[in-house]
């Protein structure tokens, strides 16, 4: 079956062009739906059945007692399909949609075409959210996509995959950088596992149904019970399985394992080191780094990525009187206020800054975060040239999620006092 693409418009003339011999995709984001439909499919029948029941008694209702005989003997058939379900969500995970065979790589500053044959896909700027350059054993260009998808291109060399990089506006110096650092054995472990216990007491139930019957009828036992038997598990194999989160952005490094979340911002961080195919971060006054399994060609990828936003990070000084810009304890009405008083008409004189002063204690990682968001209102306030545009450049480019989130709703003029608070934290 042929897969129709809609391709780039004739008028847009690519910067930069290559060919590869292996483009692939892959949609964790996918598996990860069906792992959760998986979930229904082996509870939900026995949850209804047991709930059916339950409300039967309590209510004095055959309808509910009908229910609970109905779909009972549905229980056998949403374990089997939650088993299949759950073995297809890794399959998904784990093996990649992969176009062998030369394919053309054409890329410029509104998206990427791919181009097989007669068939073309067309990738638009705005879908890229970041993108990374994995060395050895076979240098690849790793782009994340919006919908949780990922692609990889493979390239002839680093020098190679970061001109493409840079012809799709792809500048480290402008974006962050998301990697999943998780092994499709390990999901494939800890999904049999849960399957596993979760068969276990489904049988468990079932064969002291009778007992079970004889409790009193009530929801909150019903519920204590479920929540021991299904949900906690569930929520236990997923985080377990969960990979390793790390972004890299311009004001720091997040990680964020199973059960822990480890934010290192640059003025903190002072040594990067690989070993094999590890990578740790050394946080200053710290002697235990952290630790991070990513293979020979990632680590060595992230470390460089790493290093080169924290020399970013570390020049310039702050410009004189930024501080101005900074909260001070203000509820956001007042904070607004005060500077759309002092720099009404566009006056950027009353606070000793220059328009690019502003600009670049928005763009400055090592500063506060209420300071760049300061700077972020003025350039609202004051009606600046591209203000959006250059609000959400900013918060493309940090690792801090709650400021990114904080400097996206300035960006459209929503800043509120709950994203300050989190910001804050």
């Amino acid at each position: 079956m042929k897969r129709q693409f809609r391709c780039v418009p004739a008028t847009s003339r690519p910067s930069f062009e290559i060919t590869s011999p292996r483009v692939a995709q892959r949609h964790p984001g996918l598996g990860r739906v069906l792992g959760a439909f998986a979930l229904l499919s082996i509870a939900g029948p026995t949850f209804v059945s047991e709930l059916a029941a339950i409300l039967g008694q309590k209510l004095a209702s055959p309808l509910f007692g009908q229910m609970a005989r109905d779909v009972g003997p549905l229980r056998g058939a949403g374990m089997l399909a939650g088993v299949l379900l759950a073995l297809l969500s890794v399959a998904i995970i784990a093996a990649p949609l992969t176009r062998r065979g030369a394919v053309r790589v054409a890329a410029c500053a509104t998206g990427l075409r791919l181009t097989r044959g007669a068939a073309a896909r067309w990738i638009p700027r705005a879908a890229i959210r970041s993108g990374l350059i994995v060395p050895e054993p076979r240098s690849r260009v790793a782009l994340e996509l919006r919908g949780g998808r990922l692609l990889e291109v493979q390239v002839d060399s680093e020098e190679e995959g970061a001109r493409l990089l840079a012809a799709a506006g792809l500048d480290p110096a402008a974006r962050r950088v998301e990697i999943s650092l998780g092994s499709a054995g390990r999901e494939l472990a800890v999904g049999c596992a849960w399957l596993l216990v979760s068969m276990l007491c489904w049988r468990w139930v079932i064969s002291r149904g009778d007992a079970l019957r004889g409790l009193p009828v009530d929801l909150a036992s019903f519920a204590a019970r479920w929540l021991a038997l299904f949900l906690l598990p569930a929520w236990f194999a997923s985080r377990g399985a969960r990979p390793t989160r790390v972004v890299v952005g311009s004001d720091g490094v997040l990680v964020e394992r199973d059960f822990s979340r480890d934010w290192l911002p640059y003025t903190e961080l002072n040594a990067i080191q690989t070993r094999e195919d590890r990578l740790f971060l050394f946080r200053q006054g710290d002697d235990r780094p952290v630790e991070l399994r990513a293979g020979r060609g990632l680590a060595e990828a992230l470390a460089q990525r790493i290093r080169a936003s924290h020399e970013r990070a570390a020049g310039g000084a702050a410009p004189r009187g930024a501080e101005a810009l900074e909260r001070r304890g203000r509820d956001l009405a007042a904070w607004r206020e005060d500077l759309r008083k002092r720099l009404s008409a566009g006056d950027y004189r009353a606070t000793g800054l220059t328009p690019e002063d502003v600009r670049h204690t928005l763009d400055d990682a090592s500063a506060p975060p209420d300071r760049r968001l300061g700077a972020a209102l003025v350039l609202r306030v004051t009606g600046y040239p591209e203000a959006q545009s250059l609000i959400r450049v900013a918060a493309e480019s940090t690792a801090d999620d709650e400021l990114r989130a904080a400097l996206e709703r300035a960006a459209e003029d929503e800043l509120d006092e709950a994203s300050l608070s989190r910001t804050a934290r």
